[in-house]
C-alpha cells in the first residue's frame, strides 16, 4: 500500500493509478485530516460486510451466520481505529486502498473488473478480494492481509455493552465470568502506589529506567535493593488484578504496543508486545526457559560478553528461577497441549529429550489460565508485576505510568537524565528527570527509537532485530479442545531444534486461540467458508511453529519518532518454517486430527474431518506445504519475542552496547531490555532478558558506587 511498493504494480498500471488518483483528488480527504470522509466510509462499509458477510444456513441456532458485519457495527469500529490509533502514513495507505478499490481502471487492470468495489455482487465481492490475498503482487497481498485481520479480529472480539460477543456461543467461547473475577483481589502489599503530577515536575535520582518489563523491572529492583534511588518510567498504564477485563479486544488495545495492531512495515508479521506495567511478562503464556550454554558460548565467544557461562551467570537464572517461582508441578496439560505429547508418544519421541514439559512462573495457579494471556487475576502469574516491581518499590523506587521518555539528556558524551511526559486524562504534563544513569529498557521495539529520539546515531543503533518468527498449523478433532482453556504452553517439542547448523532449525509449541487471535490466523477463503473454520474452533489445537531466526531485521523510526520494523526472512529461515510445520502436521496427525490446515491464505488443508487421514492424501499435503513455502503475506506469520535490536558487541558499527550493557558513545547509557541479546537464544527469551538484566544492573552498581 506504500507509495514505492504502488511501483510493483507494473509502470503503465501505476501510471493510470495516478491519473485515477488525480481525478478524484477533489473528493477525499487530504493525508492531514484524521477522519474519513463518507466515501471512503461507504467503501469501508461494503469491504467490512464482504469479510463478514450474511449468509442464509440452517439450521442456525445463534444467528451466526445470518449476522453481519453491519450488525456488529464493525465499519464504525475499524473507522475509529484508523481514525483514531493509525500514524499520518498509516492512515493514508489505509485511506490509498479504499480508493483503489472503487477505481474502475485500477480494478480492470488489477482485477480484471472495470467496476467499483461497492457496484459489484457479493460474488464479485468475493472473487476480488481473494485475487487480492492471493495476488502475486506484494502490495496487493499486503492491502488484503490488513484488512482482513483488523475487521475478523474485531468480528470475534468485540463486545457490546454487556461484555459478551454475539459470535461466540456459535464457536463454543464462554468468555470471562464476572463473578469469578470479583472473588479474588491483587494482594495489597503488591500494589504500587505511583507518582501523579499535576503539573512540570522535575526529579532527581541516581537511576532513571525507562521501562517496566522483563528487563526493566529486574534492574530497578536490584539497584533499589542496593541502596541507589531509582524512578522508573512506563509508557503503559498500572493496570493490576482489579483492573484486567480478561477481554481480548480490550487487553489488545490498552496492554499491547500499538494498541495490538503492530506489525513489520511490510505487514507481513503481526508483532505482538506489552506496554502496561510488567511489560509483556504481564501479557505472555508464561513459558520460562533457560538460555541454551550454546547460546551463552556464542554471546561470550563472539560477542564479548564475558562471564555469560560462568558459575556466577548460573546463580543468577538460579536466583530469578526462584523469584519467579518457576516450576513444572503447575504445568498441568490441557486437551491442547496433550495433543502435542501424545502425538510425540504415538511417534516413539523421548520425552525429557524431544518433548519436555515447559517450567512456567506459577503460584497457586490451579490451571486456572482461561484469560491469563489479558493479565492474571489471581496474582497467580508470578510476572514482573507481581514480583521485581513490588520489590524494587518497597526499596524505594519511584513510579511513573503513562509516562513516555521522549528522549535521554545527553551531554558531554554521557547520560544526564530524561525528558519525558506524563499523560492522563487528557492532560500532558512535562517531567524532567535528572539522574547519574539512564537505562532504556523500553523493548526491543521502543529502545532504539528512543536513542534516535536522542540524538545517538552512530550505525550500530537498531540493527540486530531477531524475532524467532512464527507461524502455526491447525488441528481438529472429534473431541471438544477449547484451547483457549488451561495453561496456554505446558508443551514443547524441540526434536528438530538441531536440524540446521547453528541450532536453527525449528521447535513447537501451543498457543493460545482465542476468537479473535483465531479469526485473524485463520485463511480467508470466502466468507461462508471463514465462518465454518470458526465454527469449528472449539474443536481445534493451535500449535505453533517457531524458528531461531538467521536473518536480521533494524527497527528505526518514522517522522514521529515512533518505531519502524523491517524484517526479511532469509532462505533458511523459511525452509525451517516449512520444515516445522511439515513436522508439526506429523504430531497433530499421529495425535487424531481428522484435519489439519495451515494458515496459507491460499488454503492448505488436508481431512474431511469425519475419518482419520489417509497416508497418500498427507503426503500430498506435505507436498503442497513445500510447493506453497513460506511468502511475506502469502500466510499468517507472527513474532512475539522482537529481541537484538540494541545488541551487545564490541563494535558501534555493528552493535549498539558493549559487552558489559554501557551504550557505545555514551556514558551511563544502559541498555536493560530484550534488545540487548546479541543473537536469539532459541527458546522463548524471558529469562535470558532477566538474566542479563541482572548482570548489567551489577555493572551500573559499580559505576555509581565508584562515583564516575
Amino acid at each position: 500500500m506504500r507509495n514505492k511498493a504502488c511501483a510493483t504494480f507494473g509502470r503503465g498500471k501505476d501510471q493510470a493509478l495516478q491519473r485515477s488518483s488525480r481525478s478524484e483528488a477533489s473528493t477525499i480527504d487530504t493525508e492531514s485530516s484524521a477522519r474519513l470522509n463518507r466515501k471512503e466510509r461507504e467503501t469501508l462499509r461494503e469491504l467490512c460486510t464482504a469479510l463478514f458477510p450474511s449468509r442464509r444456513v440452517d439450521p442456525d441456532p445463534h444467528g451466526f451466520y445470518a449476522r453481519s458485519a453491519l450488525d456488529l457495527g464493525l465499519d464504525e469500529e475499524v473507522a475509529r481505529i484508523v481514525e483514531t490509533y493509525f500514524s499520518p502514513t498509516q492512515r493514508e495507505d489505509f485511506r490509498r486502498l479504499l480508493r483503489t478499490v472503487e477505481r474502475p481502471v485500477a480494478n480492470l487492470l488489477l482485477a480484471g473488473r472495470p467496476k467499483r468495489f461497492t457496484r459489484m455482487g457479493e460474488d464479485e465481492r468475493e472473487r476480488y478480494l481473494l485475487g487480492w490475498a492471493h495476488s502475486r503482487l506484494a502490495v496487493k497481498r499486503q492491502g488484503f492481509h490488513a484488512l482482513k485481520r483488523l475487521v475478523l479480529f474485531l468480528a470475534y472480539a468485540k463486545v457490546s455493552e454487556d461484555g459478551r460477543n454475539p459470535n461466540w456461543p456459535a464457536v463454543g467461547y464462554q468468555g470471562p465470568k464476572d463473578e469469578e473475577r470479583a472473588l479474588y483481589r491483587h494482594p495489597g502489599d503488591l500494589r504500587i502506589d505511583p507518582i501523579r503530577p499535576e503539573r512540570e515536575t522535575t526529579l532527581d535520582t541516581d537511576v532513571c529506567v525507562v521501562g517496566s518489563g522483563a528487563g526493566g523491572s529486574v534492574i530497578a529492583a536490584k539497584l533499589a535493593q542496593a541502596g541507589h534511588n531509582v524512578v522508573v518510567l512506563e509508557a503503559g498504564p498500572y493496570r493490576t488484578a482489579d483492573d484486567f477485563t480478561q477481554l481480548e479486544a480490550d487487553a489488545y488495545d490498552r496492554m499491547f504496543q500499538g494498541h495490538g495492531l503492530m506489525t513489520t512495515y511490510d505487514l507481513a508479521f503481526g508483532v505482538l508486545a506489552g506496554q502496561t506495567a510488567g511489560g509483556s511478562t504481564t501479557i505472555n503464556w508464561m513459558t520460562c526457559l533457560r538460555p541454551p550454554l550454546w547460546a551463552r558460548e556464542e554471546w561470550e565467544r563472539d560477542h564479548g560478553m564475558a562471564g555469560v557461562t560462568s558459575p556466577a551467570f548460573d546463580a543468577i537464572l538460579d536466583e530469578i528461577w526462584q523469584r519467579l517461582n518457576v516450576n513444572t508441578a503447575e504445568s498441568l496439560v490441557n486437551p491442547s497441549n496433550e495433543v502435542l505429547r501424545r502425538g510425540c508418544e504415538k511417534l516413539g519421541y523421548r520425552p525429557g529429550i524431544d518433548y519436555y514439559v515447559i517450567p512456567r512462573n506459577a503460584k497457586r495457579c490451579q490451571g486456572r489460565c482461561d484469560f491469563c494471556f489479558f493479565g492474571c487475576i489471581y496474582g497467580a502469574k508470578q510476572s514482573a508485576l507481581v514480583t521485581y516491581l513490588p520489590d524494587a518499590y518497597h526499596a524505594g523506587a519511584r513510579f511513573l505510568f503513562n509516562t513516555k521518555a521522549d528522549h535521554v539528556t545527553i551531554e558531554r558524551g554521557a547520560a544526564h537524565g530524561v525528558e519525558a511526559t506524563y499523560r492522563e486524562d487528557g492532560r500532558e504534563v512535562p517531567l524532567h528527570i535528572r539522574s547519574r544513569a539512564v537505562v532504556a529498557a523500553g523493548g526491543a521495539l521502543q529502545t532504539p527509537p528512543l536513542l534516535w529520539r536522542s540524538g545517538v546515531r552512530f550505525p550500530g543503533v537498531g540493527l540486530g532485530l531477531r524475532i524467532d518468527p512464527t507461524t502455526a498449523i491447525v488441528g481438529e478433532f472429534e473431541y471438544p479442545i477449547r484451547n483457549w482453556q488451561g495453561p496456554m504452553q505446558t508443551i514443547a517439542v524441540d526434536r528438530f531444534r538441531d536440524t540446521d547448523e547453528g541450532h536453527h532449525g525449528p521447535w513447537i509449541e501451543t498457543a493460545p486461540g482465542h476468537p479473535g487471535l483465531s479469526a485473524l490466523a485463520v485463511p480467508w477463503l470466502g466468507g461462508k467458508a471463514h465462518k465454518d473454520a470458526m465454527h469449528r474452533i472449539d474443536r481445534s489445537a493451535a500449535s505453533i511453529v517457531l524458528v531461531r531466526d538467521v536473518a536480521e531485521g533494524s527497527v528505526a523510526t518514522d517522522a514521529r519518532g515512533e518505531p519502524v520494523v523491517r524484517y526479511r526472512l532469509s532462505e533458511r529461515d523459511r525452509r525451517n518454517l516449512v520444515r516445522g510445520i511439515q513436522e508439526t502436521a506429523r504430531i497433530h496427525r499421529a495425535a487424531g486430527a481428522l484435519r489439519i490446515s495451515t494458515l496459507h491464505l491460499k488454503g492448505c488443508t488436508v481431512g474431511d474431518g469425519k475419518t482419520q487421514i489417509g497416508n497418500r492424501e498427507f503426503e500430498n499435503f506435505l507436498e503442497r506445504v513445500q510447493r506453497l513455502g513460506i511468502r511475506e503475506n502469502g500466510l499468517a506469520l507472527f513474532t512475539a519475542h522482537p529481541m537484538g535490536s540494541a545488541r551487545a558487541g564490541r563494535s558501534s558499527r555493528s552493535s549498539t552496547a558493549n559487552p558489559t550493557g554501557e551504550c557505545h558513545e555514551v556514558r551511563n547509557l544502559w541498555i536493560g531490555d530484550g534488545s540487548i541479546l546479541p543473537t536469539a537464544p532459541g527458546v522463548n527469551p524471558m529469562i535470558a532478558i532477566m538474566a542479563l538484566a541482572a548482570r548489567t544492573a551489577g555493572f551500573v552498581h559499580e559505576r555509581l558506587r565508584e562515583g564516575r
